[in-house]
């Protein structure tokens, strides 16, 4: 008979025991798939964020048709007071009583309506607005996309030659953040076991032909 409720005990201790280790592994597991499902919605947020339009979706719905730049350059009086969107990089900012001048070099956008290389440049434009914008962050090689109408012809000189320049009174402007460079390091006598103890950059023949 004692053997038997010693039994039981050890039993019900082994049963208790068992069921505390499996609960504290099923709460693991389910901390675990929250950590995950939490990094997942992070992901998927900062994706879309990362490809939400430069300008509001307002802006938008009131533009036309893409007006390409070429068009713009030739036809810009009869093109006064139409929307549209634009960008490049930003040459110049100049603060006016009024409001702030920028001269950009154009460049095309992207589907996210940010400017791509300024080798694909086509020309120059102007953006007027009311605002003031400080030269020290809308500096020279900032990429900037513009939202606004038409307002006409700006001629100014560009070297030896007299450029009419578009203007562009602004309704909305994106600044895009400035681009990560990366700054190779190197130690002068980094050890290559082609080339030992030779000094960055490496010749293409091996030391012991010196």
């Amino acid at each position: 008979m004692q053997l038997v409720e010693s039994l039981s005990a050890l039993f019900g201790r082994f049963s208790t025991e068992s069921y505390l280790k499996m609960r504290v592994l099923s709460d693991n597991r389910s901390n675990g798939c929250k950590i995950v499902l939490f990094l997942l919605l992070l992901l998927t947020y900062g994706g879309l964020a990362g490809c939400a339009p430069a300008l509001s979706r307002q802006f938008r719905q009131q533009v036309g048709p893409p007006v390409p730049f070429q068009e713009l350059l030739k036809e810009t009086e009869a093109l006064k007071c139409e929307r549209v969107v634009l960008g490049g990089y930003i040459l110049e900012t100049v603060n006016e009583p009024s409001g702030s001048l920028l001269t950009i070099l154009q460049a095309p956008l992207d589907s996210k309506n940010e400017p791509k290389s300024q080798d694909l440049s086509e020309g120059r434009f102007l953006v007027r607005t009311e605002k003031f914008l400080d030269p020290e962050i809308y500096s020279k090689g900032r990429k900037l996309t513009v939202g606004g109408k038409v307002s006409g012809v700006l001629p100014q000189p560009l070297g030896n030659r007299l450029y009419r320049y578009p203007v562009i009174e602004a309704e909305e402007l994106h600044l895009w953040p400035k681009e990560a460079r990366y700054i190779r390091l190197y130690d002068p006598y980094y050890y290559d076991w082609r080339y030992p103890w030779h000094h960055y950059p490496y010749h293409a023949y091996p030391w012991w032909a010196w």
